[in-house]
């Protein structure tokens, strides 16, 4: 029977994604004198997915951190280090850009000046998601790629973040913003089916939440 490996987040595609759909929805409404019903549901619906995540994320990166602290060794053999890497360490940069996505989604009730401050502050905060993703140290080639592929994807996350940002004070951004976000979306996708090939490879299956 083959080992189920639940995947905390890996918020390269999951928040990511999240963030990108709000983002179409916000930007179109400050170019709009009222919200339509349309964009209040997408944004609620976004908000119910992130609490349902967050929730489901925080029992599952408590027990994969305490199984890895009563561990009396580092991970070894190949197969351990794919867990490892996946269930703890992508985890962790998982619950960082979920409290950045979260911080977004509660501020895009508030008037635009608010929601400003909290894009400043996240494109801030995001750095250190890149610097975790970045400390991450791995001693495989396939690993290696992973890392490379996380590392690329959350750069493209905080650039699509920034262009965001910058179409509070010039809209002609938003296309800029949506191509960045679509060439995210594709590195975000070569990410996961590269696990899904390492997932395979050790006998896991691969689950994306």
């Amino acid at each position: 029977m083959k080992k189920i490996l639940i995947v905390m987040l890996l918020a390269l595609l999951l928040s990511g994604c999240g963030l990108q759909r709000a983002a179409k929805v916000l930007t179109a409404d400050s170019e709009a004198e009222d919200k339509t019903a349309e964009a209040e549901a997408k944004l609620e619906e976004s908000k119910k997915e992130l609490e349902g995540l967050k929730e489901e994320m925080d029992g599952s990166l408590g027990d994969a951190l305490k199984e890895d602290s009563d561990g009396a060794t580092s991970p070894s053999t190949p197969e351990e280090q794919f867990e490892h890497f996946v269930d703890v360490d992508m985890a962790e940069v998982g619950e960082l850009e979920m409290d950045i996505q979260d911080r977004i989604l509660q501020a895009s009730e508030q008037p635009g000046e608010e929601l400003i401050k909290v894009l400043d502050q996240a494109i801030i905060d995001y750095d250190e998601v890149i610097e975790r993703v970045e400390a991450i140290k791995v001693d495989s080639e396939e690993l290696q790629k992973a890392k490379e592929g996380a590392l690329e994807g959350v750069n493209l996350y905080k650039e699509s973040l920034v262009l965001y940002r910058e179409t509070f004070d010039d809209p002609a951004k938003e296309a800029e913003m949506n191509a960045k976000g679509d060439e995210f979306e594709k590195s975000a996708a070569a990410f996961h089916d590269d696990l899904n090939e390492l997932a395979a490879k050790y006998g896991y299956t691969y689950t994306q939440p």
